[in-house]
Formats: structure tokens, sequence, C-alpha cells
């Protein structure tokens, strides 16, 4: 079963990349006035989506919420400490303004991702009314509404993705 479970984690890492690639494909579109084909790209997003969620089911690899929020927290906790700051470095010496923003951005939002598994840990049954708000930009997470402005990227209130 081991070689299977391999397969289905290649298909899933491979599943989760195409969908985020072709959402991004699905934007460019809808910028060059391809409606039709950004719808495409959206629908084969979706699938791959669907993919990679039935790979990862079948690994077997979900836990009981505490477990799952225990890993979601390593992760996390490692990517912002150990894995962004050398990349980061690495746009810096590079000069590559844009890579750089966005590493920083996702480095700078990881204790906040973090925080908020470890509210989970700490009660993962707590009752809260409320929608979570996530900036579309630098991906900071905010609960209750949306700031007036990202204080991580200065975008909008009315940019956020609402998330119930």
């Amino acid at each position: 079963m081991a070689r299977t479970v391999d397969n289905l984690m290649k298909m899933f890492t491979s599943g989760s990349e195409s969908n985020i690639r072709y959402m991004a494909f699905a934007e460019a579109a809808d910028k060059e006035g391809h409606p039709n084909a950004a719808k495409i790209f959206r629908a084969i997003a979706k699938a791959k989506m669907f993919h990679a969620l039935s790979h990862f089911r079948a690994t077997k690899c979900t836990d009981t919420t505490a477990e799952n929020l225990k890993q979601a927290l390593e992760e996390e906790t490692y990517d912002f400490k150990n894995a962004y700051p050398p990349m980061v470095q690495d746009a810096v010496n590079d000069d590559a303004l844009e890579a750089r923003h966005s590493l920083e951005y996702g480095m700078s939002i990881g204790p906040v991702i973090t925080k908020l598994i470890s509210k989970a840990i700490g009660n993962s049954d707590a009752d809260e009314s409320g929608s979570y708000y996530v900036c579309p930009v630098c991906g900071n997470i905010e609960f209750g509404q949306a700031p007036a402005k990202c204080p991580f990227c200065g975008v909008d209130a009315s940019d956020f993705v609402s998330v119930s």
C-alpha cells in the first residue's frame, strides 16, 4: 500500500498545484477579455480540486481534529520561521521585488494563521457566530469584519473575501 499512498500523494500535489495554476489562468483570461476561456479554466480548476481532495482522502492521512490542528500548527510555524526567510533573502538578492513582496506577505501572515490554529486547539468547539475575512492580496485573516484597510498590504475592506 505504501506505493499506492505515494502515488495518491503525487497526484494530490499535482492536482492541488493545477487547481491554483488554472485559477491564475482564469484571471489572466478574464483580464484579456476571454470570459469563456476563463470559465473553462475555473471549471477545470474545480475538477482538479475535487480530484486532489479525493486522492488525499484515499491516503487516510487525515486524523482527529485535534491531531490535524497540531499538524497544521507545526507546518505553518515551520513555514514562516524556516521556509520563508531564506526565500525572501533569495528574492532580495535576485532583485525580484514582486516575488519578495509575495514571499514577505506569506511570511508575515504566518503568525496570524498560527494564532487562529492555536485558538482552535484551545477550543475547537467554540461557537463563533460571524465570518472570517481574508485579504486577496496578502492572505491576512480577520474575524468579525474586515478592517478599513489591510494592516499588511493596504487593501480596502471591500476587497476582502468573506468565509463563513
